[in-house]
């Protein structure tokens, strides 16, 4: 284990002497002074900073552990309290009222899911209508709205301002210049795809 180096005359029989002078000078030393060795005050500080010993972290792991652990037990007392309130709510309530109100949240899933079926094959026709207007499926997140009609009207948004861009991007890279046909056409456009998609993010 490593740890800090002791001054082993600091161990003397006798408290006076020599014994209380070597201790004066290690103390002085501890203090930042020049030991009388050469030694600078840098040199003193990095002697005197902060070790840790294998003991050392097997304590921060424990006490770690420890709090973890109290945090589990903290949150498994609240989940067991709730539990406890929530019997006690439904042990008063009448059959036909517990009947009711297991009706209710049958129904809320039932909604849930409808939603999240709806949702997919949103998302579904939304892809289809991206791949028509030639634009990347990146901008799915960007385009669903709260039905298929808003939905394809922000594709119809995206696209006029999409080939904006893109033609902006053309006439930019023409100026001056003449036309290079070549097969980076296709990383061009991804460039333009991702400057757009990241345009998109602070307005939808």
């Amino acid at each position: 284990m490593n740890f800090r180096k002791l001054n082993l005359q600091l161990f003397g029989a006798d408290d006076g002497g020599a014994g209380g002078n070597a201790q004066s000078t290690d103390i002085s030393a501890n203090t930042g002074q020049n030991d009388g060795t050469g030694n600078s005050k840098e040199s003193n500080a990095v002697d005197n900073a902060k070790t840790y010993s294998e003991e050392d972290i097997e304590k921060l792991k424990e006490s770690w552990a420890k709090e973890q652990e109290e945090g589990y037990q903290t949150k498994l007392k609240d989940e067991i309290a709730k539990a406890l309130e929530e019997e006690k709510r439904l042990s008063k309530l009448s059959k036909d009222e517990k009947d009711a109100e297991e009706k209710q949240k049958l129904l809320s899933k039932i909604e849930t899911l409808e939603k999240e079926k709806e949702l997919n094959i949103l998302k579904q026709k939304a892809l289809n209508a991206l791949s028509e207007q030639k634009l990347p499926n990146s901008f799915l997140d960007f385009i669903i709205g709260v039905d298929e009609k808003a939905t394809m009207g922000n594709i119809t948004a995206i696209k006029t301002a999409f080939d904006s861009a893109v033609q902006s991007q053309v006439e930019e890279r023409l100026k001056g210049k003449t036309p290079n046909i070549s097969n980076d056409t296709g990383s061009k456009n991804e460039d333009v795809d991702t400057q757009f998609a990241n345009a998109l993010r602070g307005k939808f």
